[in-house]
């Protein structure tokens, strides 16, 4: 079936289709899905975090495995990273204003 330019990807015969219906993703649609790239999902598949199958020459994803990973996700909370090179700007801009 090809799709024109205005029925979206997630429509089939004019249903609209749950991806957590589905067995398997395509890499490229469970990317999506994530967020991330499809080199990191290759990752997390090396890590044992995410199961990979192979059907009809293609990789696909298995919907439970991304299911999974998805609900490990953490709680983002803000990071202290740069805070020092972020004091080191402004002193230095101080400086040179007191120059």
């Amino acid at each position: 079936m090809t799709q024109s330019a205005t029925t979206p990807a997630n429509l089939y015969a004019g249903q609209s289709i749950d991806w957590r219906n589905s067995a398997y993703l395509p890499v490229s649609r469970a990317s999506e899905i994530a967020g991330i790239s499809t080199t990191s999902l290759y990752n997390l598949n090396g890590a044992g975090r995410l199961e990979f199958k192979r059907l009809a020459g293609r990789t696909l994803v298995t919907t439970k495995s991304l299911i999974a990973l998805l609900d490990s996700a953490e709680d983002w909370t803000p990071s202290d990273r740069g805070q020092h090179a972020r004091r080191a700007r402004t002193e230095r801009a101080r400086a040179s204003w007191e120059g």
